[in-house]
């Protein structure tokens, strides 16, 4: 069995175990016609591995990338069951790689600098074209992301239950994607573990001193009553104020497509002057809804300590943001 290049022995191997990578490669972009040259991407996948491996954690990709390579074996490390999770970790890497690889495909490089690769009769696509092709890439490889902790969530395999990052939701009101959407829509696997931080810190920081610690424990441990009361309030007011984080500190790019929109087509400097203004905005719209719930929030556990009687509550749906707001 071929395992690559000694140097990076020690490195997860995901792609060219049995020495054809390049037509590994191919195969799982799907959009490149010619077999890539494996020895350009050598180098480069140790780097996109951590890209997923920021979000995803370390263990489960050293997990599967252990199953990658010996799962022609009857005493594969994992469950056949986790060739699902591979393909999208697979998937992911390449396309973050292909963002790292494919600025200087036009250039030629040597020892004495760069020369234009194309040739004089070629054209090579506008700034926009590129732009838009790279933010499709950059989208592909985010979902392929999603994909992969949905299918990580779903297969409930140890070494993804037992990983550190996965246990960032141990303790908290919010624990998953799908209870994170009955209050705040994001749709995105990804997003939710992206979020993991801000939703303890809204959760520790604002919920926690209302709720009071007895109180939040007993919400933490299901208790019937106490959730009945007052699990709605607090977990929406933690979404909210968590979304609220989210927009001030993160990237566009990693957000759904429609919270925070903005036309690409503008020049760089009104652009960044439209999402500073997009995201002020939304974040002060996040921020009053969650003032409120925080408000009946306090009310409730207020009237609860009083008399013990239940709080004559009305919580509305859940905020879908299907188109969000548009700058």
């Amino acid at each position: 069995m071929t395992t690559g290049n000694p140097t990076y022995s020690n490195v997860t191997q995901l792609f060219d175990r049995d020495g054809d990578g390049g037509r590994e490669i191919t195969e799982t972009l799907g959009f490149i016609s010619d077999r890539v040259d494996f020895a350009v991407w050598r180098p480069i996948l140790p780097l996109a591995i951590r890209d997923v491996a920021a979000i995803t954690g370390r263990e489960a990709v050293d997990a599967l990338g252990a199953f990658y390579m010996n799962s022609c074996h009857p005493t594969a490390a994992c469950p056949p069951a986790a060739t699902i999770p591979l393909g999208y970790l697979r998937q992911a890497v390449a396309l973050f790689a292909w963002l790292k690889i494919i600025p200087t495909l036009d250039a030629a490089h040597d020892v004495n600098g760069r020369t234009r690769r194309i040739g004089e009769n070629e054209k090579g696509l506008t700034a926009l074209e590129q732009y838009k092709d790279e933010a499709n890439i950059r989208s592909l490889a985010y979902e392929a992301t999603d994909a992969l902790i949905e299918a990580l969530d779903r297969g409930a395999f140890a070494f993804w239950t037992t990983s550190p990052r996965y246990r960032q939701r141990q303790g908290l009101l919010l624990k998953s994607k799908e209870d994170f959407d009955r209050y705040y829509v994001i749709g995105s696997h990804r997003l939710f573990m992206t979020l993991l931080p801000m939703v303890r810190e809204a959760q520790e920081g604002s919920v926690a001193p209302v709720l009071g610690r007895e109180l939040l424990d007993g919400l933490l441990a299901g208790d019937p009553q106490l959730c009945r009361l007052l699990y709605d309030q607090a977990a929406r007011a933690t979404a909210l104020l968590a979304m609220k984080k989210a927009v001030e500190r993160l990237p566009v790019e990693v957000l759904p497509e429609g919270i925070v929109q903005v036309n690409q087509t503008q020049p760089v400097t009104q652009r960044l002057r439209a999402e500073k203004s997009a995201r002020e905005a939304v974040a002060a719209s996040l921020g009053a809804d969650a003032a409120r719930y925080l408000q009946q929030l306090e009310d409730a556990v207020a009237e609860l300590r009083s008399d013990g009687s239940a709080p004559d509550l009305y919580m509305p749906g859940p905020i879908a943001h299907s188109k969000g707001m548009s700058f």
